[in-house]
């Protein structure tokens, strides 16, 4: 891979050495290429990062400068910032002293995400090289970050120590959450199904510690956010198990998904990838209590009409069940 750079780089700085030295008729001289241009990526790239492979190589960054054509003795630094803001406050993807730089698609995600860009949002930001003489043109690269899939694992937990079972983001408080059923025994939070990265807690008082100790439960109904930025977390156990079912969510109508507890709002929540159709709420996985809403009104009525959701989307659900209201909000 690095002779075959090589060889494109030479190649391109022989041809604009001989383009330079020809005699060109009724046109003028010639005005040679100088200083920083940058070869590829080009504003053709697209990427949506995949969070199974951080560390593929996502693309190399390919340059010349005809100032240094060999590139000894100078540090090239690739630079990222916002599309469309001139480089106001880039950010260095990498550094070298050759003309090109491999960079994995680990490292343009994270740099994508330093820039603000969104996860599972296609964003746009610029690149381009600098070095002490001066900085190359840029281009404008297209790069969807991917959204960390956090869960829980060990013997508390459905699926055993066997596999983790997947938490929801929340982009409002851009914490993790997740609702279920646990048994009596221990569990442990980890990301993308990999022990590369866990958490536990040592000391028992809901910090959270890279491949800490494992956390102690028992048999119950519990609702678990926890906030891998603060490295905090909390378990509540559900007073009453409330949750929705129906077409329009991931199970159908042959089971239902737990809704979050709060214990400081006194309400229920979730946020669910949702499909046209149509959900109720029911109590205990059972229809002997259920919710629907008769007149479409935001009110809770008692083995009411089914709600309709129109368009497919992501959703955050909000429910009271004592003030029997509830909310419905695309996000």
């Amino acid at each position: 891979m690095k002779n075959s750079i090589k060889l494109l780089i030479a190649f391109v700085g022989l041809f604009s050495f001989s383009a330079c030295t020809e005699d060109v008729q009724d046109t003028g001289a010639v005005v040679p290429e100088s200083g920083l241009k940058l070869l590829t990526p080009n504003s053709g790239f697209n990427i949506v990062v995949d969070g199974t492979k951080l560390s593929n190589l996502a693309t190399t960054f390919v340059w010349t400068d005809s100032d240094n054509p060999t590139g000894t003795d100078v540090t090239y630094t690739v630079e990222a910032a916002v599309a469309g803001t001139d480089f106001a406050a880039p950010l260095a993807i990498g550094t070298t002293t050759e003309h090109f730089l491999d960079v994995t698609a680990g490292t343009l995600d994270s740099t994508a995400k330093a820039l603000g860009l969104e996860p599972r949002t296609e964003g746009l930001m610029d690149v381009r090289i600098s070095a002490p003489s001066g900085v190359s043109n840029s281009f404008t690269l297209k790069v969807t970050p991917y959204q960390p899939n956090w869960g829980i694992i060990g013997s508390a937990t459905p699926l055993g120590w066997d596999n983790s079972t997947a938490m929801t983001f929340n982009p409002i408080t851009e914490t993790y959450s997740i609702s279920l059923a646990l048994t009596t025994g221990e569990f442990k939070f980890r990301l993308d199904n990999s022990w590369t990265t866990n958490y536990g807690d040592d000391g028992n008082n809901l910090s959270l510690e890279a491949n800490g100790g494992n956390i102690p439960v028992t048999a119950g109904n519990y609702t678990i956010v926890a906030d891998f930025v603060n490295h905090t977390y909390t378990i509540t156990a559900i007073p009453d198990a409330w949750g929705i079912i129906g077409d329009a969510t991931t199970t159908g109508w042959g089971s239902d998904t737990l809704m979050d507890w709060n214990p400081v709002t006194m309400k229920y929540s979730i946020i669910m990838n949702m499909s046209a159709g149509s959900f109720k709420f029911r109590l205990n996985h059972d229809w002997g209590t259920n919710y629907g809403d008769d007149g479409g009104d935001l009110t809770l009525d008692n083995g009411g009409g089914n709600i309709p959701i129109a368009a497919p989307g992501t959703y955050l659900v909000t429910a009271d069940f004592t003030g029997l209201t509830y909310t419905i909000t695309q996000l």
